[in-house]
């Protein structure tokens, strides 16, 4: 998978819902603290007040601190916002990846930059080796005429039990099965998945049906 990040115009509402997004993952819900940090700084860059995010608001409005609080002397601001960090990249290297915005804190800064992301799905088409690729020094010129394809039977040789329209119908369903789940490799489109391999079963046992009985017919 690849994401990038664009330095396009960014909308206020691609923002919000990545900023939903982050709240509703795991290592969010785990900790109140990382969530107001999070939303505290979002929603004060979102409302143009970006240049007034401390260590001492941050501390005072969102981490529930004293109005006392020494950020000279405390360092807890600091260490938090490295976690935060931390907890960002985990979530954009999973889930996050296919939300609109990136939400980052800048190492050195507390305000938040966002940026678009452009995601690209994983490009599945096998790749031929090319003339410097060690594969292909063991390819000769016939050999890909020469070798048999996968699965095929001796010219003369009797049909073995595990073989027959059953058995061609069966691969090709398992065929679709794997294409399928290629496909769906994201844990939130798990679901999708499993309905269309139970789609891909159920087509694939109904033509193994037809073809055995208009073999026995």
């Amino acid at each position: 998978m690849k994401e990038e990040t664009s330095t396009d115009p960014v909308s206020t509402e691609a923002v919000r819902r990545s900023l939903d997004g982050c709240l509703r993952a795991p290592a969010f819900r785990r900790s109140q603290k990382l969530a107001a940090f999070l939303s505290y700084i979002v929603d004060e860059e979102l409302a143009g007040r970006g240049e007034a995010i401390k260590a001492y608001t941050i501390a005072t409005q969102a981490l529930g601190r004293a109005d006392s609080f020494d950020p000279s002397n405390d360092p807890s601001v600091r260490v938090e916002a490295g976690r935060l960090r931390r907890v960002l990249d985990e979530v954009y290297a999973d889930e996050g990846r296919f939300w609109p915005v990136r939400i980052q804190v800048p190492v050195g800064a507390y305000r938040p930059s966002f940026d678009i992301q452009e995601f690209r799905p994983r490009d599945f088409t096998a790749e031929e080796p090319g003339p410097d690729d060690p594969r292909a020094a063991d390819i000769g010129p016939g050999d890909v005429a020469a070798s048999p394809r996968a699965g095929a039977r001796p010219a003369g040789t009797p049909a073995g039990p595990g073989s027959g329209p059953g058995t061609t119908a069966g691969l090709a369903a398992r065929n679709v099965v794997a294409q399928v789940l290629a496909l769906f490799d994201t844990r939130g489109q798990a679901v999708l998945a499993l309905l269309l391999t139970v789609i891909a079963l159920l087509l694939a046992v109904e033509v193994a049906l037809q073809i055995y009985v208009l073999a026995h017919a």
